[in-house]
């Protein structure tokens, strides 16, 4: 940490309202560290980043803080976590490829299904510096014991194993019921179960167990929502009805110009989606958009939801007076999800038996749909592709920090992240370090992230040189960004597959292909990635 940021916090933490002998304590105390995951949660959905579903508590912190505007993912939810973890590229972490390896990956470095232990885990070194560290939601990092969240540092933890349905004990992924892990013990979860709700009053119960010892906390609250089956309380959902029966292009154009009133797009940019959003829509009968309206309400109301229990999270930290000592990083796993895996075999077969998706009961416990391609294209906003994809709608996330000691409120930092660089800002918020190329008796690999603090408190506006580079792939999807320039391939365009080159500066919508144009660019950037996948180990 530099001396420049430690004196802020020393000073502003002086200045608590405090009896005495607590001002000296909390002078000698590290911040608490309140980590927020949201689980395919579109850059446009929230009210700060363009949204119209109503999200105050979010918007509160966000406007309170600094927007990363410029911060990005991976391009699924469990590379990312393992991203997050190390400090390092997914492909180092264990997590070369979503699901299980592929024959030639198997037994390969990388490619182990679960964050391997060739990386020290963000929540065993926070632990190392006094930290409690705690964990509700979705983990995706190792199915056994000694793959999970407590094996990997984290004092209590909750966690569904893989992502599971919202309401009751529906399994997500086929017959069964969802697994989920309390501990180190294999649970499963009753009928009146609400993963958003559960998992947040399960934090303050870690909390409240411990807020007595002294020591700061780190909570990682990795929300399951919005993520598909959709699913909410009725309640909930009725709360939405009749808002989007205008259709995709509408909700699209609406928060296109919401973005541009806020500043968030480049003057003159135009509505690249919205013919094809209008023609989709115009395709469908009327039962058919009275359908879709029903599935975007339920995802509003999941958003919303969201907000409400991160609103009672924030309560909670006032209540017990250490909302002033905590830093929040709130943020999306990655970008939305456009596909429709329930209408596909073998899922399909599965959901034909298991649940009812008549119109009436759509949202319910015993319902299961996804919200697809186009209401997916307009919670990307301006940016094109999704969830999966190495396209900026489907790796730049909607995040933002707030921690009034050191960052100061309604700014934006639009200098290059990433969620790699999530542990080193941790660490240097705690005081801490990296312990280098050996943790525990056993080699490790270094961190890739660099810290955000020096961004965050506006001692510079960027932490990574314009020069660096880093690179994404992700089931043959793969991009380097490097400056302004990025370059991204998108295997589904099968044999016409090939580098396509986009100047982000002018053209954050990716729709103007320059390598034609600007073929030593994009030469250049097809070196840096043969670079990035040699030294990440990556294997198509």
């Amino acid at each position: 940490m530099s001396y420049t940021l430690r004196t802020v916090m020393l000073l502003a933490f002086c200045c608590l309202s405090l009896p005495a002998h607590a001002a000296d304590e909390d002078r000698s105390r590290s911040p608490n560290i309140l980590l927020i995951v949201a689980d395919d949660l579109g850059y446009a959905d929230v009210g700060v980043f363009g949204g119209e579903i109503p999200t105050p508590n979010i918007d509160s912190l966000a406007r309170a803080g600094m927007l990363l505007t410029n911060f990005h993912t991976s391009l699924a939810c469990s590379p990312t976590r393992s991203m997050l973890m190390s400090g390092t590229d997914n492909h180092m972490a264990g997590i070369g490829i979503m699901g299980p390896p592929r024959e030639n990956q198997r037994g390969q470095p990388g490619y182990e299904g679960y964050l391997n232990f060739r990386v020290a885990s963000l929540a065993d070194l926070l632990t190392d510096a006094g930290y409690n560290t705690y964990m509700t939601g979705k983990w995706h990092l190792g199915a056994t014991v000694e793959t999970g969240p407590v094996a990997r540092g984290f004092k209590k933890a909750f966690v569904s194993l893989d992502g599971a349905s919202h309401l009751g004990n529906l399994s997500w992924n086929g017959p069964g019921l969802a697994p989920y892990r309390d501990g180190t013990e294999l649970v499963n979860v009753g009928a009146d179960f609400y993963t958003t709700r559960f998992y947040t009053e399960r934090m303050i119960q870690y909390i409240e167990e411990d807020r007595r010892d002294g020591k700061p906390f780190f909570a990682w609250l990795a929300y399951t929502a919005p993520h598909w089956p959709l699913q909410a309380p009725v309640e909930s959902i009725a709360r939405f009805q009749g808002r989007y029966d205008g259709g995709y292009e509408v909700l699209y154009r609406q928060r296109l110009e919401r973005q541009r009133e806020l500043g968030m797009l480049p003057a003159g940019v135009k509505p690249v989606k919205s013919e094809d959003l209008k023609a989709a829509w115009d395709k469908l009968t009327a039962e058919e958009q009275r359908i879709e309206s029903r599935k975007m309400e339920i995802y509003a109301a999941m958003v919303s939801d969201l907000d409400t229990y991160i609103g009672r999270m924030i309560d909670y930290l006032k209540t017990i007076g250490e909302f002033d000592r905590t830093f929040i990083l709130f943020m999306s796993d990655n970008g939305t999800e456009a596909s429709r895996r329930e209408i596909v075999a073998p899922l399909s077969d599965w959901v034909a038996k298991c649940c009812d998706n008549s119109y009436d009961n759509l949202g319910r416990g015993n319902s299961y749909v996804m919200y697809g391609p186009h209401w997916a294209g307009a919670g990307a906003g301006y940016f094109r592709g999704n969830k999966a994809t190495a396209f900026q709608g489907g790796i730049l996330a909607p995040a933002f920090a707030y921690y009034p000691k050191a960052i100061a409120p309604g700014t934006r930092g639009h200098g290059f992240g990433t969620v790699m660089d999530l542990l080193p800002t941790f660490l240097d918020l705690a005081g801490a370090s990296h312990p280098g190329k050996t943790y525990r008796g056993h080699d490790i690999l270094p961190v890739q992230g660099k810290s955000l603090l020096p961004m965050l408190t506006g001692e510079i506006s960027a932490v990574h040189a314009t020069d660096g580079y880093t690179g994404w792939e992700l089931g043959g999807h793969r991009a380097i960004h490097q400056g302004d320039w990025k370059i991204v391939w998108n295997p589904t365009e099968k044999e016409k597959a090939r580098w396509h080159l986009f100047n982000l500066a002018a053209d954050p919508g990716e729709s103007n292909d320059l390598s034609d144009e600007n073929p030593e660019k994009s030469a250049e950037l097809i070196k840096l990635w043969d670079a990035y996948a040699k030294e990440n180990g990556v294997i198509y």
